[in-house]
């Protein structure tokens, strides 16, 4: 069988946590999957995990920092090289950087911002034309029901363009959810530009996995409480729960063709108001696609 006559996944940030979970799952189902990520090492110790239990697996990694835009061109022109087919991109990379000062990405951006939102915004448009040459394809964008501040408490998102720098102040969960907030204003505003295509957008939170969280802390204690304590909350969910999520998104056939569509538990859900606001979403487009340098706009 050739690449061209497989389906082809890539999924950014899939050599651990949810991601992984989901690249064992697409392995299984046959797609070739390529893993787009920043440690290489451990992309290839996950590939021979995968391999280990799937031995047909076809997987592979190119290195993808979405902290760079240089990096994300060379991972796209990397993989435009293969000559490769794309069926599903899961925009699933990222997370929250504490401190009570801000960090930056190679281009000046707020990390948590800049990775979450501009890197996808980036990677995604640089590879629309192979997902519509490969049509019927789909982007899968991982938000979360934290831009909702509705939703768990705590501080609720201020989406402030004169603070995107922490220009005024630096709180990481209000720019965590402000990120979140934009990956839904990215995935619906991306929908709506690839009408007619082939290729739909829809986004997807996998809930509060304390797995994929403990994996990420350094310290003992933190992991501990993590793996061991908060799994345990019956609002917690699995790898195996939360991968599922990100597999009906990327699979399931009730949603070939649809798009605009938030997915909680493998179940559409609604967005907060402010995530339906078609202005605010655009001019975020707008001036993402002016942070970003790209020269044209998407063509109808």
């Amino acid at each position: 069988m050739t690449i061209n006559s497989q389906r082809v996944a890539m999924i950014t940030g899939g050599n651990g946590g949810i991601g992984f979970a989901t690249v064992s799952k697409l392995a299984k189902l046959g797609f070739v999957v390529i893993l787009a990520s920043r440690n290489q090492k451990t992309s290839m110790q996950a590939i021979e995990r995968i391999q280990a239990n799937t031995p047909n697996a076809r997987v592979e990694s190119i290195p993808l920092d979405l902290a760079s835009f240089t990096s994300i061109r060379q991972c796209v022109a990397e993989f435009q090289s293969k000559g490769y087919p794309l069926h599903i991109l899961i925009n699933n990379a990222g997370g929250s950087v504490p401190g009570e000062q801000a960090s930056f990405t190679a281009d000046g951006f707020e990390l948590t911002f800049g990775t979450n939102h501009i890197g996808h915004f980036l990677f995604t448009n640089l590879l629309l034309e192979d997902l519509k040459r490969s049509a019927p394809a789909r982007v899968i964008t991982v938000s979360s029901e934290l831009h909702n501040p509705d939703h768990a408490g705590g501080p609720a998102p201020d989406f402030d363009y004169d603070n995107l720098k922490g220009e005024k102040y630096y709180h990481p969960q209000i720019f965590y959810r402000n990120s979140k907030l934009a990956n839904l204003w990215f995935a619906y505003e991306l929908q709506r530009r690839l009408a007619g295509t082939g290729v739909t957008s829809n986004a997807v939170c996998p809930g509060f996995v304390p797995a994929a969280i403990a994996a990420r802390r350094k310290s003992p204690i933190s992991r501990f409480f993590y793996a061991q304590i908060m799994s345990r909350m019956p609002f917690a969910r699995s790898l195996d729960e939360a991968s599922s999520s990100y597999m009906f998104a990327s699979t399931a056939p009730e949603l070939e063709g649809i798009g605009g569509k938030f997915i909680v538990d493998g179940k559409e859900k609604r967005s907060s108001a402010e995530s339906y606001n078609e202005e605010k979403a655009r001019r975020l487009w707008e001036m993402s696609w002016e942070w970003c340098g790209l020269e044209n706009n998407i063509p109808s």
